[in-house]
């Protein structure tokens, strides 16, 4: 989803640098360029821009009143004001402006808070959902403390005694999820489900050997082992190549 951003500010050439410079950012969309506070809030009525880059000495209401009705309204837009007036920053960040940016600005300058402003909107807008596809650590308990651990250490889960725990870098860590669930948070490329009480890391087998009933057990790089039942032969074989 893009970030939707409005300029508002009574000196064309302003406007036309900004909106140059905002064009070259593909997270953004730019909603609105006015040349007074009175536009602004006729745009801002009728959509609801993410970023507003805002100056302060315009003719009628100034940006400094602006913000302040802005701060009021729920949610409120990202305000960066760009001005040629250093005396007022202190009235801007008491209503929340996000940056403050003096003229003439360098491109280097308004880019740099363009692309804070993008990065830090950007988290606040990620689903909830989303953001735990993206965050991949698992959380594990042990001597009561919990610990972060990367999927690429985690060796293997496993059940017992009605808990869960897996194993990473030599020690066995227990998690609240159920194996089940717990499966569902690993890489589907990296781990596999080889027994009801065990899912492994196919990257830490080190080893593979036929064990009874036409099962197999495998040995990984920690020396720990996991027993393959015959359920779940047949797709590891077409996996691993065997």
């Amino acid at each position: 989803m893009l970030l939707q951003v409005m300029i508002v500010d009574d000196e064309s050439h302003i406007c036309m640098e900004l909106e140059y410079t905002l064009k070259q950012f593909k997270e953004l969309e730019i909603i609105g360029i006015c040349s007074s506070t009175e536009d602004a809030l006729e745009v801002i009525s009728q959509s609801k821009p993410d970023i507003i880059l805002l100056d302060i000495s315009m003719p009628g209401m100034d940006g400094i009143k602006l913000g302040r009705y802005l701060k009021k309204i729920e949610d409120p837009p990202y305000i960066i004001y760009i001005t040629a007036y250093e005396e007022y920053a202190v009235d801007a960040f008491k209503i929340g402006a996000k940056g403050y940016l003096l003229k003439p600005f360098s491109d280097e300058d308004i880019n740099e808070i363009i692309r804070y402003a993008i990065n830090e909107l950007g988290e606040r807008k990620t689903p909830i959902i989303e953001r735990k596809k993206l965050f991949t650590r698992i959380s594990g308990e042990l001597d009561g403390k919990f610990y972060l651990l990367d999927q690429e250490d985690i060796t293997m889960a496993y059940a017992q005694q009605r808990n869960v725990y897996f194993k990473a870098n030599g020690k066995d860590y227990k998690t609240h999820f159920l194996l089940s669930e717990l499966e569902k948070n690993l890489n589907p490329n990296m781990f596999f489900r080889c027994h009801r009480g065990y899912v492994i890391n196919l990257y830490k087998i080190k080893e593979i050997t036929p064990w009874f009933n036409n099962t197999y057990l495998l040995k990984m790089d920690d020396q720990s082992e996991a027993p393959v039942s015959r359920n779940f032969i047949k797709e590891l074989k077409s996996i691993i190549g065997l």
